[in-house]
């Protein structure tokens, strides 16, 4: 999904580094000594087992030592963090978002400036929530780098990136959006900041984005679908050759990238079993998968980022007088419930609240045009019964992967309009009402991510040479999923991020 996304070419100047932003509630100290956590009862996402009253040695480029009960023997230098009984997990992975669009539906000029804060406060909300890693499934390169090295230099608090450069797209495919539709200087500003499609015609450009995308890159990424998200008249979309898709997957063994796969559609799925994906992304939302499907799947240890809240955020009740009885269900009215509530409640505490404003305007177009036409006059909406499909389908084909063992991600598609950096809460929660227990939800969240980043020998767990990425809670997640919105302390890599709480006089980091 990938409406509204072209918007932010025009950020160039306004997206580039800038002031620092100072991480919340972080004292200054010295964060490359050596430290201890103390008292500290420490959750493993495997076993499910808590280990209480423990402590953890970390080194001093950021991998966990050792943990374990009872005394610990200090060495000079060391630094002791009393974490006065709070229940430590791995950080948390969130495995499909956009990290540098502006999530909005359209952009006015005018708020330039609101758009360039956003962008940066997109990893900022990431890392406060607990986020220490992402997969960024199709990027602005050029801005994409600027703000990793921002990250990486301290100037702006943020989680490990991992990304694919642009989506390896044939010329008009999804998302089939032309950059002068959304901006005027989208097309200009891309020959500094890139575009997040790679939309080629022909082998020679296949080639030549195959070995531009390859470049830093961890993944390729492809859509797979044959129709359209968006409300047009001809829903139909170009898709990939056999040879082309041949020439894909040949490049990608040959460089050892794993190939990820968007889809919606049943043809996507299928078509997506017939060559090694290492995960697909999304759900089928137009039919029930059959057992035998599924099986297939699990069969190939094809993953699945399944990205729920998308659908929840795109029950567009606003494109009906009344929702036709054949869309409603339980489902469908327990997700419009808490739709309702994070646009009216909490959405404001992740996104610019006059874009989010912006982005709930907009929906009123679905009775200003009819649907078929709104693509033609530039209102990029999508298909409201597709997404009331995601629930009521892609709903229960998740829950029928999930018992043949399929391995599956978490995600929300953060930075498309109405789902924002800092959410990944929500996710949890649907994952909860679907029956996942709050150990599956928390795996999800952590080494089943890691696995799907291929990332598991060094993010993931709390295990002795891994990177001390740990979120503290001041609750058991394990039995309150709801706790996984509020962490108390986030480090990423041995360096403490966000803390809720002023740290400054305690004495761990007094100078």
């Amino acid at each position: 999904m990938m409406y509204g996304l072209l918007a932010t070419g025009t950020l160039a100047l306004s997206g580039a580094p800038g002031c620092a932003i100072q991480k919340k509630h972080v004292p200054d100290y010295d964060q490359d000594t050596p430290f201890i956590l103390t008292h500290v009862n420490v959750v493993d996402v495997i076993s499910g087992q808590v280990t209480p009253d423990a402590h953890v040695i970390i080194d001093s480029i950021g991998k966990i030592i050792s943990m374990g009960q009872g005394p610990v023997e200090l060495s000079p230098g060391h630094r002791v963090i009393d974490m006065k009984g709070r229940y430590l997990t791995p950080g948390l992975i969130d495995a499909h978002c956009h990290s540098t669009v502006s999530p909005v539906f359209a952009m006015r000029m005018a708020d330039l400036v609101k758009h360039a804060r956003q962008q940066k406060m997109n990893y900022v909300n990431t890392i406060n929530s607990g986020v220490t890693t992402i997969r960024d499934m199709g990027a602005f390169t050029g801005m994409l780098r600027w703000f990793m090295r921002d990250i990486e230099k301290g100037r702006l608090p943020g989680p490990r990136v991992v990304y694919c450069n642009s989506i390896l797209n044939v010329k008009g495919s999804h998302p089939e959006i032309p950059p002068s539709d959304v901006n005027f200087f989208a097309r200009p500003a891309s020959v500094f900041m890139g575009m997040m499609m790679s939309n080629f015609k022909g082998p020679d450009q296949l080639a030549y984005y195959l070995e531009e995308n390859a470049r830093g890159a961890s993944f390729i990424k492809l859509t797979l679908d044959n129709k359209t998200i968006f409300c047009k008249k001809d829903p139909t979309l170009p898709v990939y050759s056999t040879k082309e898709l041949d020439t894909i997957f040949g490049y990608a063994e040959k460089k050892g990238l794993p190939v990820v796969g968007h889809h919606h559609y049943v043809f996507g799925f299928d078509r997506a079993m017939e060559y090694p994906f290492h995960s697909i992304e999304h759900v089928v939302s137009d039919q029930y998968l059959s057992d035998a499907q599924v099986q297939r799947m699990a069969d190939r240890k094809v993953a699945i980022v399944p990205t729920l809240t998308i659908a929840q955020s795109y029950l567009m009740e606003e494109a009906f007088d009344g929702i036709p009885a054949e869309l409603k269900s339980d489902w469908v009215d327990d997700e419009l419930k808490v739709r309702r509530h994070y646009f009216d409640m909490e959405a404001g505490n992740h996104c610019e609240p006059s874009l989010h404003a912006q982005n709930l305007a907009m929906l009123d177009n679905y009775k200003r045009y009819k649907q078929s036409s709104l693509f033609e006059h530039k209102k990029f909406l999508v298909n409201p019964e597709l997404y009331f499909g995601m629930v009521n389908k892609g709903f229960a084909n998740l829950k029928k992967m999930k018992d043949a063992g399929v391995l599956i991600g978490c995600g929300i598609d953060a930075g498309m309009p109405l789902n924002y950096f800092g959410g990944l809460y929500r996710e949890f929660e649907i994952f909860q009402r679907l029956g996942f227990t709050s150990l599956e939800i928390l795996q999800c969240a952590t080494i089943n991510n890691a696995k799907i980043l291929k990332m598991d020998d060094s993010i993931g767990s709390l295990d002795p040479g891994k990177w001390a990425d740990m979120v503290a809670f001041d609750d058991n997640p394990l039995r309150d999923v709801q706790v996984l919105r509020n962490p108390a302390m986030v480090f990423k890599q041995g360096q403490l991020m966000y803390s809720s709480r002023d740290l400054s006089g305690e004495s761990a980091f007094s100078s």
